[in-house]
């Protein structure tokens, strides 16, 4: 207490200096009209400018919270689209079982850290056991097909990408239905190779390639990407098409793991070693 009057005291000029300025400017403000109404501009615009600021700290803070309603958002809006699609394949007469029509379900998760530039890239995503994930389940993003989940813990999972070269899916031509195998040469994690179309096929670049199904990883539909050139393989009956992915891996932050429902059923008939087992 001593040293605060002290410092009163030490100051005591310069504060009657202050309060004289603010019954001055006080005055000055509150009885001619000129200066009241550039003081009142004046704490409009300060005002408006602090509201603003703060509207943009709020947004800012719950841009994360917006972004997980979103991507919920889009799970349940594929699980939509999905149903759509067996509809649309099967006929509506067809699917009427309601476990059928609710084959699939989506989960969305963030990326958390991976590789693209290696040849055994990887993917760790926000979502574990505790989340209901289990090994050998397809992984989408915003633009197409990831990869699959390869290893699991309490919280977290690791993803095989599409781009990691220990990896196979089954891949269709969306409009002649031709189907063979797609794996990455491991040289550009934009482009990948599409086999075995026979020779016959009428493809062309700019061709979309799709899941066909056959892969029990994914529904059948999602873009794994688009035909940028055809050459002939060595035995010269079938096409190795070049593809530009879909989905760019060097700027992925959200993604959709798929939760088949048939997939213990499905592995009881066909339960291929994988290379990562």
């Amino acid at each position: 207490m001593r040293y605060f009057l002290l410092l009163l005291r030490q100051s005591r000029i310069l504060i009657l200096f202050l309060a004289l300025e603010g019954i001055a400017l006080y005055w000055v403000v509150s009885v001619q009209s000129y200066p009241r109404a550039k003081f009142s501009s004046k704490s409009t615009e300060l005002s408006g400018q602090l509201s603003e600021w703060q509207s943009n700290l709020e947004s800012y803070l719950n841009l994360r919270l917006e972004n997980e309603h979103l991507a919920q958002e889009n799970a349940n809006l594929r699980e939509q689209l999905n149903q759509s699609l067996l509809i649309q394949n099967y006929g509506a007469d067809t699917i009427n079982d309601s476990i059928l029509n609710q084959r699939y379900s989506f989960l969305s998760a963030e990326v958390v850290r991976s590789s693209h530039l290696k040849r055994d890239n990887f993917i760790i995503i926000d979502k574990g056991s505790r989340s209901g994930l289990k090994r050998n389940m397809g992984v989408i993003g915003p633009q197409g097909v990831v990869g699959v989940v390869a290893g699991v813990s309490s919280n977290f999972a690791r993803v095989i990408p599409i781009i990691n070269n220990s990896l196979t899916i089954s891949g269709a031509l969306a409009e002649e239905a031709y189907f063979g195998p797609v794996k990455w040469p491991g040289l550009n994690y934009r482009h990948t190779e599409l086999t075995d179309i026979p020779r016959y096929s009428k493809v062309d670049s700019g061709a979309v390639v799709l899941t066909d199904g056959r892969s029990r990883y994914f529904p059948a539909g999602v873009k794994i990407g688009s035909v940028l050139k055809r050459e002939l393989q060595a035995d010269q009956n079938f096409f190795k098409l070049k593809l530009e992915l879909a989905t760019d891996f060097a700027n992925l932050r959200q993604v959709y793991v798929v939760k088949d429902i048939f997939a213990a059923e499905l592995d009881s008939l066909q339960n291929p070693v994988q290379p990562w087992d």
